[in-house]
């Protein structure tokens, strides 16, 4: 289970060491990074990933929203080893894409964890934590009903 956040750097060679809270939900050593729906890297462990990813080929190759979605899922996922100083190499077209550079923050959402470039985070998680309630409110009496 992933929570928290953590400020990070990343290295000059594109590395990013994981935080020994999150180490032990990457099992066999290798994860998935994948384009988030943020602006930001979504990473996966192994059997989540294959769990998202299974929901993903679930969907209908006669729809083109469908395909679209999937092309961009995959075309945007990448394996990745830990090395044995538990650091991932970031991909670099996601690097480029979500022009991350060297300060991140690494968020928890309990199945997989987000990276994210510092500036926007801050900026995004300001604006999330004022609809905090109203949003909480809402989406939980929907599902309720």
């Amino acid at each position: 289970m992933f929570y928290g956040q953590k400020d990070l750097a990343i290295d000059d060679k594109s590395r990013l060491v994981l935080p020994s809270l999150y180490r032990n939900e990457f099992t066999g050593g290798k994860c998935f990074a994948s384009l988030g729906m943020d602006s930001c890297i979504e990473l996966f462990p192994q059997e989540v990933y294959e769990q998202k990813a299974k929901s993903f080929m679930a969907l209908s190759d006669f729809d083109p929203r469908a395909r679209e979605l999937k092309r961009t899922f995959f075309s945007t996922t990448f394996a990745i080893e830990l090395d044995t100083h538990n650091r991932i190499l970031l991909p670099k077209p996601l690097l480029v894409k979500l022009n991350l550079t060297k300060k991140v923050v690494i968020v928890g959402m309990f199945d997989h964890l987000e990276i994210w470039d510092e500036e926007l985070f801050l900026k995004n998680s300001q604006k999330a934590e004022e609809s905090f309630s109203d949003n909480a409110m809402q989406l939980i009496s929907e599902k309720h009903g």
